[in-house]
C-alpha cells in the first residue's frame, strides 16, 4: 500500500503498514486498550461488533465532511423503511440531528470547523510510521480541528492508576490524540520543531438539549503526551510486530470470547477495594 485514502484508511493493510492513534491506544489498557484484541485485529482474527455510539458520532462526522448521502446508502438500518417515516432516521438517532443543529445555530463552532475536509497526512515519528485523518484543517489559520460526540461534558471517571477523577478530555486520551496529529502534521509539511498549528476540538453532547463547547490545547501538553508516547510505544512495536507476547487484560470482548480456565479462584479474589 502506498497511498492512503478515505477508502483504505481504516482498512487492516493500513493498520499493519501504520500506527495511528486509536491503534496506539488500543494496545494501552490506561485507555481501555488490550494487547491480546489489538493483535487479532491486525490478524483478521476479530473483528469488533459495531456499537451504536459510533454509528451517532459517524452521523454527525458525515455531516461535517459532507457526506451524508454516503453515510445513508452505507448505514440503511439508521433509517425508517417504510410509513411516513420512509428515508427518515430513527427515533433512536433522531438526537443526532439536533447535535447537528446546534453545531449550525453557532458561527463560532462553525468557524472552528471550517476549512479542509477528512485530511490525511502521514510521518515517520519514533521509530514507526504514523497516519492521520484530520476532521477539519485551516493552514492559513494555523488550525486544525478534531469533531466528537459526547454523552455529556460534565462527566467524570475514575482512574484507578491515579486514584482520582478525571474528565473526558483525559479519559478517553483525546489530549493524547490532538498532540499527536500537532505532531504529526508539522512533520508530514517540515517545519521546524514545536511549529505546531494549535489543535482544537469541537464537542457536542447527546443529551436532549445538546451542550457544545470549542476546546484548545497548547504546546506543554502537547510536548507532555509525546513524551508519554515515546516512553510506551516500543512495547506497543514489538507486540505490534510479533516481537513479544501480547498480554491478555481477561476483560474486553475479545478475551472474554477466548477464554479458557486453568484454575479457580478463591472467593476472597473477588473482594471489591
Amino acid at each position: 500500500m502506498h497511498n492512503l485514502t478515505r477508502d483504505n484508511y481504516f482498512s487492516i493493510d493500513a493498520d499493519r503498514k501504520y500506527m495511528s492513534v486509536s491503534q496506539y491506544k488500543s494496545f494501552r489498557e490506561e485507555y481501555g486498550g488490550c494487547e491480546a484484541m489489538a493483535v487479532a485485529k491486525l490478524n483478521g482474527e476479530y473483528i469488533q461488533p459495531p456499537k451504536e455510539v459510533f454509528l451517532e458520532g459517524s452521523y454527525v462526522h458525515s455531516w461535517n465532511d459532507g457526506t451524508q448521502d454516503e453515510f445513508k446508502a452505507n448505514n440503511p438500518d439508521m433509517y425508517s423503511s417504510q410509513g411516513a417515516t420512509k428515508g427518515q432516521l430513527k427515533s433512536t438517532f433522531k438526537h443526532c440531528n439536533k447535535m447537528i443543529e446546534v453545531l449550525e445555530s453557532d458561527p463560532f463552532a462553525l468557524k472552528a470547523l471550517a476549512g479542509e475536509k477528512e485530511i490525511i497526512f502521514t510521518a515517520e515519528m519514533f521509530g514507526t510510521q504514523w497516519k492521520i485523518m484530520i476532521d477539519s484543517y485551516q493552514p492559513k489559520l494555523k488550525i486544525l480541528t478534531d469533531l466528537k460526540t459526547l454523552k455529556d461534558i460534565e462527566g467524570k471517571f475514575w482512574n484507578k492508576g491515579s486514584n482520582s477523577y478525571e474528565n473526558f478530555i483525559r479519559h478517553y486520551g483525546y489530549d493524547l490524540q490532538l498532540s499527536m496529529y500537532a505532531e504529526i502534521e508539522r512533520i508530514a509539511n517540515n517545519r521546524p520543531s514545536e511549529d505546531w498549528f494549535i489543535p482544537h476540538m469541537v464537542v457536542v453532547t447527546k443529551q436532549e438539549t445538546p451542550d457544545h463547547e470549542v476546546i484548545y490545547f497548547d504546546k506543554e501538553m502537547i510536548r507532555s503526551k509525546l513524551f508519554e508516547v515515546e516512553q510506551f510505544l516500543p512495547r506497543v512495536i514489538q507486540v505490534k510486530n510479533g516481537q513479544a507476547k501480547p498480554v491478555r487484560c481477561e476483560k474486553c470482548d475479545y478475551c472474554r470470547g477466548t477464554k479458557k480456565l486453568k484454575t479457580a479462584k478463591h472467593y476472597s479474589e473477588f473482594d471489591i477495594y
